[in-house]
């Protein structure tokens, strides 16, 4: 045998062999790779279709939620619609009022008092005797600052009305004098309301209904058993309200 020819021949059985495995080794990783690209496309499907599942189930859930938060919003406003409407036409009505009265409130002429028991008005008339305008507003109210008197209410010769004293405080108004059921100490459980009037003048049309407006309103707060004049609570000393015409006051 020749040996070049036997070594030759066992060189190209190991070459063959060798060739014979690689090729099947490429063949095993190529098909791996295949599978795990596969592998991994299907996963980012799955994914992708759970994702877009998730999606469409939390979109559901918001626009469910967005009904019932409408349904809650709706279901509120009709429970408070009443209320609403209530408030504001207290407001309104307070409105009214405060525009009706004006505040000008007076640190003289009344004692501070904490639940007295009102039941009477007592009506006045008075002019300012200072000089000048006998229907001088601030004069008129000077000149009770001078002898240290004020009513709750003063009634110019327009309709406007005054506060000079708030109606829980006792205002100095009434003097020595009493009622027809024989108490006295009138102050402490009446409203004084001054109508501005001279001796020989009369009320004007406006002062009337303003005074009634108010009566009716204190009405409405406290219940009032007289509506008198100063001349009947105090006859021989006092001779106002002059020239009144009872017949056009609400008693």
């Amino acid at each position: 045998m020749n040996f070049k020819s036997a070594d030759h021949l066992k060189i190209s059985s190991i070459v063959l062999v060798a060739f014979v495995l690689l090729g099947g080794l490429f063949y095993f990783t190529k098909n791996s790779q295949k599978n795990l690209v596969s592998e991994n496309i299907h996963e980012e499907d799955i994914e992708i279709v759970e994702t877009d599942d998730a999606e469409e189930i939390i979109n559901e859930e918001k626009i469910a939620e967005k009904i019932d938060s409408a349904e809650k919003v709706v279901v509120q406003e009709k429970e408070i619609e009443t209320p609403d409407v209530v408030i504001e036409d207290e407001i309104m009505e307070k409105k009214v009022s405060n525009d009706k009265i004006k505040n000008n409130l007076v640190s003289w002429g009344f004692s501070v008092s904490l639940g007295r028991k009102i039941d009477t008005i007592v009506l006045h008339s008075s002019y300012n005797a200072l000089g000048g305008d006998e229907y001088d507003l601030d004069k008129l109210i000077v000149e009770y600052k001078e002898y240290g008197v004020a009513p709750h209410y003063l009634i110019d010769r327009k309709g406007n009305i005054y506060r000079l004293v708030e109606e829980k405080n006792i205002a100095y108004h009434a003097g020595v004098s009493e009622v027809p059921d024989g108490r006295n100490n009138i102050n402490g459980f009446s409203i004084g309301i001054e109508m501005m009037n001279t001796k020989d003048d009369e009320y004007k049309k406006e002062q009337y209904d303003a005074v009634n407006w108010l009566i009716e309103k204190i009405k409405k707060e406290y219940n009032i058993k007289y509506v008198l004049g100063h001349s009947e609570i105090a006859p021989g000393r006092k001779t106002d309200p002059w020239n009144i015409d009872w017949d056009k006051i609400n008693r």
